[in-house]
């Protein structure tokens, strides 16, 4: 069973479940990550005089600086995720990559500040399911069928 439906000879098979809730899952999370960037990039006066204050031995600039960069990776994977789940429904397969890798990456990523913060925040752990979730459905075999299958789209 592949999970999507059958189609008419000729006719470019349905995406199945797995790849929707793939796309799904990448374009909620581009759209968590997208704001979080815009948010800081609004905030990041504020930001920079509490990290200023958080570690005196910063200059302004360098906490400006620290700001933007802690930022950025964020930024990026959200990008990435907002592309791979544009392109994912075109069946692409170079998007499916994408998304798998950017998942994978953010996943990495909040596992790495829970560890760094010796705890876990609930966003956190939403965004790490959020992310886990996503790489299952992209490595789900009805999602590799359907973006791997010659024909129309692809």
């Amino acid at each position: 069973m592949t999970g999507a439906v059958p189609t008419p000879d000729g006719a470019a098979p349905l995406m199945p479940v797995s790849a929707r809730v793939a796309v799904g899952l990448m374009g909620v999370l581009a759209a968590m990550l997208l704001l979080y960037a815009a948010i800081t990039w609004l905030g990041r006066e504020g930001l920079a005089e509490a990290v200023g204050r958080a570690r005196p031995d910063y200059s302004e600039a360098e906490a400006a600086r620290y700001v933007l960069v802690s930022a950025s990776p964020y930024l990026v994977v959200g990008v990435v995720l907002a592309v791979s789940a544009w392109f994912l429904p075109r069946r692409r397969p170079w998007a499916r990559w994408t998304g798998l890798a950017a998942s994978f990456l953010l996943a990495g990523l909040m596992l790495l500040g829970m560890a760094s913060i010796g705890g876990v925040t609930p966003i956190s752990l939403f965004v790490l399911v959020l992310s886990v979730a996503a790489v299952t459905s992209l490595l789900a075999r009805p999602t590799v069928g359907w973006i791997g299958r010659p024909g129309v789209g692809a």
